[in-house]
């Protein structure tokens, strides 16, 4: 799977999708690069590919994080530094996005992140990860 934590930054995918804010300095240049990855996250049925349910989550993640740098803690090391880009706020969607795609993948079915994390036997700290997400976007 190539995680090594149940953290959303923990694993090669949503890592490398930090490089790809490299230069996207505005809310006009992050938006979109989180939004495609919110999308994917959402239009993928009936099955998610681990991939892209890893870096849809690092996305959901950042969106929390504009406003609560904080919350990145020892992720910071792997998320796009700084963060955030500007002090701009980020269109009102990605919230509501990013809260669908944080649902999303709490549930297993046609989630194969979800199901490697349930073979591994960790869907708890999996599951802890997305609730604590979950509550910091409330």
């Amino acid at each position: 799977m190539g995680a090594w934590s149940g953290s959303v930054f923990g694993n090669d995918d949503a890592a490398d999708f930090s490089f790809e804010f490299d230069g996207a300095n505005t809310v006009a240049k992050v938006t979109p690069i989180i939004e495609n990855a919110l999308d994917t996250v959402l239009e993928s049925t009936p099955y998610l590919e681990a991939p892209d349910g890893a870096i849809g989550l690092a996305a959901a993640a950042l969106v929390v994080a504009w406003n609560k740098p904080e919350l990145l803690g020892n992720d910071v090391a792997y998320a796009p530094e700084p963060w955030p880009r500007t002090s701009e706020p980020l269109p009102e969607q990605l919230r509501t996005k990013a809260a669908a795609v944080l649902d999303r993948m709490k549930d297993a079915t046609g989630n194969e992140l979800a199901q490697l994390w349930s073979e591994s036997g960790e869907t708890s700290e999996f599951a802890a990860e997305i609730d604590r997400w979950q509550s910091a976007l409330s």
